[in-house]
């Protein structure tokens, strides 16, 4: 069992099995913290009833297996009312690892009609002879809201994202990625500009989530997630003094930048670094070992002062 599978699939959790909890007052909280919030535990029993849940091993901890299986599934959410725009369906996509066992940490986002056929069209644009056999619900001038049109809507949605995630270049498509995220990223990235951290947090915990089970450990979209998340997370420790869950994303993500000689991903670790530094420190923990190797890429050349922070960075990351 690799330490990355005992950070990633750890029991108890903070927000266990998809539940994502917040201090701040329900006026406070977006549609889409709300949303992620209300997928709650029982929910989730409740779609999944022939499941079996996972036993924790005698250090509290659970372990999925090696090889596991991504499964997409689809439910309509709510019926979204907003002021001078059309009612809508929401959706929810839940992102899992199935087996024998239940995945502690399904990931969820919401989407709506628009999002999914706008994923659609632009793969099929990009990939046509990939696409040229995939069906896709189509549009109803009237009865959006029937059941039979919902049922048929997220069977559809959920073949298409299989259908997308199995094939190696359409799962590796930008398009994909911001279908996946982008929404959640932009909602977290300005919590962090107004330095509501402990709101973003939640968000970019659930983007990792889900991108860390259809990506490669070291994938840019995986590891650009995660620094984002250690960044918010640290952010947060520093003003509560609760560092416990910065340090384990933190040493996560030293861990996955081993081996990694993607330029453009290289210039988020001497800001990553530099945060371990001053995160261990505020914990009590030995930065020695973190001092010595930045002491040691500066030997090599590497400029290590006067960079952003990695805050600042992820801030600017687009």
């Amino acid at each position: 069992m690799s330490q990355d599978s005992e950070l990633l699939h750890d029991e108890p959790d903070q927000w266990p099995h998809g539940t994502l909890s917040f201090s701040k007052p329900a006026e406070e909280q977006s549609h889409t913290s709300e949303h992620i919030r209300r997928f709650s535990s029982e929910s989730w029993k409740k779609m999944n009833p022939t499941e079996k849940p996972i036993s924790p091993t005698d250090s509290g901890e659970v372990f999925l297996p090696p090889t596991w299986d991504t499964q997409f599934e689809v439910v309509p959410s709510r019926i979204v009312e907003e002021a001078g725009q059309k009612d809508y369906v929401a959706y929810t996509v839940s992102v899992k690892k199935v087996g024998s066992m239940c995945d502690p940490h399904p990931a969820v986002i919401e989407r709506r009609y628009s999002d999914f056929l706008n994923l659609y069209l632009s793969l099929r644009k990009e990939f046509p002879a990939l696409m040229s056999s995939t069906s896709f619900p189509r549009k109803v001038l009237i009865g959006n809201f029937s059941p039979e049109v919902i049922y048929h809507r997220q069977k559809g949605f959920a073949r298409f994202l299989e259908h997308a995630q199995g094939n190696e270049k359409l799962n590796q498509s930008a398009s994909l990625a911001a279908f996946l995220q982008n929404a959640e990223q932009r909602e977290a990235q300005a919590l962090m500009i107004k330095k509501q951290y402990d709101l973003a947090v939640p968000l970019l915990e659930n983007a990792f989530r889900l991108l860390n089970k259809l990506y490669t450990d070291r994938h840019p979209f995986v590891i650009i997630a995660l620094c984002r998340l250690v960044a918010c997370c640290a952010a947060t420790s520093f003003e509560t003094h609760a560092g416990g869950r910065a340090e384990k994303f933190a040493k996560l993500a030293l861990r996955r930048f081993e081996g990694i000689c993607d330029v453009d991903l290289l210039k988020f670790y001497i800001p990553l670094l530099q945060l371990c530094v001053h995160l261990w420190w505020s914990l009590g923990k030995d930065k020695q070992p973190l001092t010595n190797r930045l002491e040691d890429l500066k030997l090599r050349g590497i400029q290590i002062d006067g960079l952003p922070t990695l805050l600042e960075a992820m801030l600017e990351c687009k």
